[in-house]
């Protein structure tokens, strides 16, 4: 696990590159903080984990202008304070993109259930039966329409 292993290092820092070179051959996570839509092309080796065979088990990795050994526990995440970031296609092919935004009316209907939950639990299981009935009745909806799609 992460834990006291995991790294915080912002992407404006002058020292940037020789922390995460350090992290690399160590093994340790990285959380790489404020990452605006472009990134750094330094670290496009590491992003597609562009190995170099070193040895019979030892991989490198090129990190800007030098190798550095790659431990196999090295893990980077990346974070943006952008409300709705716009990557590249090549930047989106390199990384998974979480969007962990939280939207008000999500918010809304959880704590609805929570409360309705505590307050009327026989309400709330009429409520999901109903979900679980309109689910059922649209997976046979789309079964049957494949069914006529396929006899004609």
């Amino acid at each position: 696990m992460m834990g006291k292993d995991l790294k915080v290092i912002d992407i404006n820092d002058k020292n940037m590159l020789k922390l995460l070179k350090s992290c690399v051959q160590s093994g340790k996570s990285v959380l790489l903080q404020d990452v605006m839509e472009t990134l750094d092309p330094s670290l496009d080796n590491l992003l597609n984990k562009s190995l170099i065979k070193t040895g019979s088990n030892e991989y490198a990795v090129k990190i800007g202008d030098s190798e550095v050994q790659y431990n196999k526990k090295f893990q980077l995440f990346i974070t943006t304070r952008m409300a709705n970031p716009t990557y590249t296609p090549e930047v989106s092919t390199k990384v998974n993109v979480v969007n962990f935004s939280i939207k008000e009316q999500g918010l809304e209907e959880q704590c609805l259930g929570i409360v309705v939950g505590i307050e009327q639990p026989s309400l709330e299981k009429s409520k999901n039966d109903l979900i679980e009935k309109i689910e059922r009745g649209q997976n046979e909806l789309k079964a049957l329409e494949d069914s006529i799609l396929t006899m004609l």
